[in-house]
């Protein structure tokens, strides 16, 4: 059937309002129905109050996508299958669905999931994504680290690799961001001690957020509760 709605993916930033692109301000104004990803424990939405700061939001709809934080692949796919047929509905009424995400839409983001569902459903819709500026070059920017240079290597990858793993990655790359380092700090510190990297690594929490924190003595992070968002750049 044909579709005249557009589903629109748009990259946000990483959490300072100012870093919303002029392209992703302009879809959004336009947009009829804003739909906001969120875990049930959140009561708001960290993403929405940044677009909120940006744009005015009144008069557009605000449709809430559920998506629990669980690594059960079952119910990650009952969720996503609910979310996108949400979003499939407002696209058949013909409506611009704006869906925002913290950072860039395709950079480990649940929209890439919702993409083919939403296109196996209507197989004519237009689908469009907005790039925003990624939690990593936010990270870099207050490190004040370059992550490559000249012909450098680079390598982004979830720190919930096993330690050898991660120590064959960290060997064989000049820069490596550590991502999702809250919940196993102390193996990747463990790691970074093994390989001599500990005073080349900077960790980062909540960059380009009021609340943004750049620490270089990791071993001060030893057996702390630390922020989701959080990674550690190793530069050698």
């Amino acid at each position: 059937m044909k579709v005249s709605g557009i589903l629109y993916g748009v990259g946000i930033g990483p959490g300072d309002p100012e870093l919303l692109t002029l392209k992703a301000v302009a879809i959004l104004k336009k947009a009829d129905v804003i739909a906001v990803p969120k875990s049930k424990e959140e009561a708001d939405s960290r993403a929405l109050s940044i677009v909120e700061k940006m744009v005015d939001c009144k008069g557009k709809e605000i449709l809430e996508l559920i998506l629990p934080m669980t690594k059960e692949k079952e119910i990650l796919a009952k969720a996503r299958k609910e979310v996108a047929a949400l979003i499939s509905e407002k696209l058949k009424q013909g409506k611009v669905v704006a869906c925002i995400t913290l950072g860039d839409p395709l950079f480990y983001s649940t929209f890439s999931y919702l993409i083919p569902l939403v296109m196996n459903a209507l197989p004519e819709v237009t689908v469009k994504i907005i790039p925003g500026v990624s939690s990593i070059n936010a990270a870099s920017s207050a490190a004040l680290l370059p992550l490559a240079e000249a012909d450098e290597k680079i390598a982004v990858i979830p720190s919930t690799y096993e330690q050898e793993g991660l120590k064959e990655i960290i060997r064989g790359f000049d820069t490596v961001v550590l991502m999702k380092v809250n919940r196993v700090m102390d193996k990747v510190l463990t790691v970074l001690e093994e390989l001599a990297l500990k005073g080349k690594a900077t960790f980062v929490s909540r960059a380009g957020w009021p609340e943004e924190m750049v620490i270089r003595d990791l071993d001060s992070l030893k057996g702390k509760e630390l922020d989701y968002f959080s990674m550690v750049i190793v530069k050698k």
